[in-house]
């Protein structure tokens, strides 16, 4: 007897049932929280880098939450939800879309405001 592919066989069993567990049970988390936005005008060159980071980072969070969550379409337990349980998670998708769109128009406005209020010299 052949332990080895025994314990391979066994392990993968155990990672797919535990990954499509995750996607049937619909388990994507919660959608990650906005970062607070500095304001422009009053921020320094070091606190716009950094909220770069963090727009950045709430950015690929929300793509993966929803790439998650768009995984579960395919799955049985989707298809037999109610209509109306649908619609609440179409909508629960548009609005974490919505604000991961929002969230970098936000920030570019800052960085309107932080280039008005420190104008860079001419050369």
């Amino acid at each position: 007897m052949d332990y080895q592919a025994m314990f391979r066989t066994a392990a993968m069993t155990v990672i797919l049932g535990l990954a499509g567990s995750t996607a049937l049970a619909g388990d994507c988390g919660e959608p990650p929280a906005e970062p607070a936005i500095v304001d422009g005008s009053e921020a320094t060159m070091d606190e716009m880098v950094a909220n770069s980071e963090e727009v950045k980072g709430y950015i690929k969070e929300a793509d993966a939450y929803l790439d998650c969550r768009e995984g579960q379409v395919k799955t049985e337990a989707f298809k037999e939800k109610s209509d109306e349980d649908k619609v609440k998670w179409m909508q629960k998708n548009k609005k974490v879309l919505d604000e991961r769109n929002g969230i970098g128009d936000k920030f570019n406005d800052q960085v309107a405001e932080y280039k008005k209020a420190n104008p860079q010299p001419e050369q």
